[in-house]
């Protein structure tokens, strides 16, 4: 990618992402969790149950979940991507706009690499495929420990709620404080574009799949 292109497309995320923390409540809308969501047990919780933070999120998706399945097997660097704001957080490599066979392979164990040159990431925690996928992370040399988790839960024939939970467990003050001022809103905005993303995603493939 030209330069210039790849520097107008991270100004681009850029001031999209700074948008969305600076919006706030109103940013929130289209990703809150719904009914008791954020506050009943799912998938993953059991590997941090003392977490001191949870982050709950969740969209509606016109799709089943064997549907929307796929895009989430295929996450993360050097795969399908993180259809979040690409020139932030994956190198400014466009995530992927269709299901790739070859990343479809999810095993406990499996990395998701955090940036195109990582050569560590995410690690795969849990895998109910069509269900829930979890993934962890953390550094023993600074105490802490997270897991994100992704939930499919239909809600009719045609539809399915897509719930994320990012929970994280601490020891030090510092980091707490870094999680709640810092990374809390970091997180929301990269996690709803995520989810926008894979709801527009998942949705023109299935309506193209259809219609062909």
């Amino acid at each position: 990618m030209p330069r210039m292109a790849r520097t107008l497309r991270l100004l681009r995320d850029a001031a999209q992402f700074a948008g969305v923390i600076l919006g706030g409540v109103l940013s929130r809308r289209s990703v809150r969790p719904r009914g008791d969501e954020a506050r009943r047990p799912l998938p993953g919780d059991d590997f941090i149950p003392a977490a001191k933070a949870r982050w709950t999120n969740g969209i509606t998706i016109r799709a089943t979940p064997p549907d929307v399945w796929p895009w989430l097997a295929q996450m993360g660097c050097r795969r399908g991507g993180w259809y979040s704001y690409d020139a932030l957080d994956n190198g400014g490599a466009p995530s992927a706009a269709r299901i790739v066979p070859s990343w479809q392979s999810v095993t406990v164990g499996d990395v998701f690499p955090w940036t195109p040159i990582a050569r560590d990431g995410f690690i795969v925690r849990a895998v109910d495929p069509a269900r829930s996928l979890v993934l962890g992370g953390g550094d023993p040399r600074s105490r802490y420990s997270v897991t994100w988790s992704f939930v499919l839960e239909p809600i009719d024939a045609t539809r399915t709620r897509l719930v994320t939970r990012a929970s994280g467990d601490y020891s030090r003050r510092s980091t707490g404080l870094f999680l709640k001022v810092v990374w809390h809103p970091v997180h929301f905005a990269m996690q709803r574009r995520q989810l926008r993303n894979l709801k527009c995603r998942v949705e023109a493939n299935t309506a193209g799949r259809n219609n062909g």
